[in-house]
């Protein structure tokens, strides 16, 4: 997905490896090079975008993703806590302030997902089902955990709570736990495999960077189904943004590997508001999706073939 504000600047290295060089579609800021005119002007601008592969050819046939908005919330009273000024502080409660991508169509940069035929038939196949009438039973139907990456992804608040060996998200939907260990000495990892996955962490600069592992199953990444295979990795690179407008925000840059569904690794990017008037999270019921007696037993999802 395309990047907003301060998310188009990359911090480290980025672009990995795999994504492509040269001018990001939408050209250079501020246009042609100064002193350079007429036709030698002209022909500045971004490269041409590649042809779309077979499997991406698939996926630009599908039916355009649901749009989703984006929950109003109020506006940071004046006097309201302010974060922390340690740019490697991020307590406090965060909130997007983007609106809902509900199928990830592009990367950071605005180029397609480099999926093989294996993930364009899996996404085909949920929206298909979907379009339908007949969604699929996913984790979040179930109640489960649905990985960091689609419970980050969603409109509802998260705390942030740090210490010297760890970070934990505790999220209002699902009451959802991501916990990172910046030393498994001290702070151990899990045993066996969990839907969260194991996330590790460290510090490049004012950057913790975090690689999410062996997730217990396959994941969604996304409303529409867009998957992450068990042995897929997120790497994911957080950082405190603050322009000094009073509207500090994280910056969460995600990479995607995972050679069974794509071809190389890709990159999106979120940001979340600082929003400290929502520290008080709203009870969230899960039960009726998975068989409350007061409630709609029959959420008409169907389970999925495997592939």
């Amino acid at each position: 997905m395309a990047a907003t504000g301060a998310g188009a600047q990359t911090p480290g290295t980025f672009p990995p490896a795999g994504t492509p060089s040269g001018t990001p579609p939408g050209g250079l800021p501020g246009g042609p090079s100064a002193g350079i005119g007429g036709a030698e002007a002209a022909t500045l601008g971004p490269p041409p975008l590649p042809p779309l592969t077979e499997a991406q050819k698939v996926l630009a046939d599908l039916p355009p993703p649901m749009k989703a908005g984006l929950l109003p919330q109020p506006p940071v009273p004046a006097d309201a806590p302010r974060p922390s000024a340690d740019p490697r502080d991020f307590q406090g409660i965060w909130f997007h302030n983007q609106p809902l991508e509900t199928r990830l169509q592009k990367d950071m940069y605005g180029w397609e997902p480099p999926v093989t035929m294996a993930a364009a038939k899996v996404i085909a196949r949920r929206v298909t089902s979907q379009a339908a009438g007949k969604p699929f039973v996913n984790a979040s139907a179930k109640c489960l955990p649905p990985g960091p990456q689609w419970q980050r992804d969603l409109n509802f608040p998260f705390l942030i709570v740090q210490g010297k060996t760890s970070v934990q998200f505790i999220f209002e939907e699902y009451h959802g736990r991501w916990n990172i260990t910046l030393d498994p000495k001290a702070s151990p990892l899990p045993a066996g495999k969990e839907y969260m996955g194991r996330s590790v962490g460290h510090w490049e600069g004012d950057t913790l960077v975090v690689e999410s592992t062996d997730f217990k199953q396959a994941l969604w990444l996304d409303v529409d189904g867009t998957p992450l295979s068990p042995e897929g990795k997120l790497l994911q690179r957080i950082r405190k943004v603050d322009l000094g407008n009073g509207r500090p925000f994280l910056e969460v840059i995600t990479t995607i590997i995972d050679p069974k569904y794509y071809t190389d690794p890709w990159n999106i990017v979120r940001t979340f508001g600082w929003q400290p008037n929502a520290a008080f999270f709203k009870e969230y019921n899960c039960e009726e999706q998975v068989g409350d007696a007061s409630a709609i037993t029959d959420s008409g999802l169907v389970n999925e073939p495997g592939d």
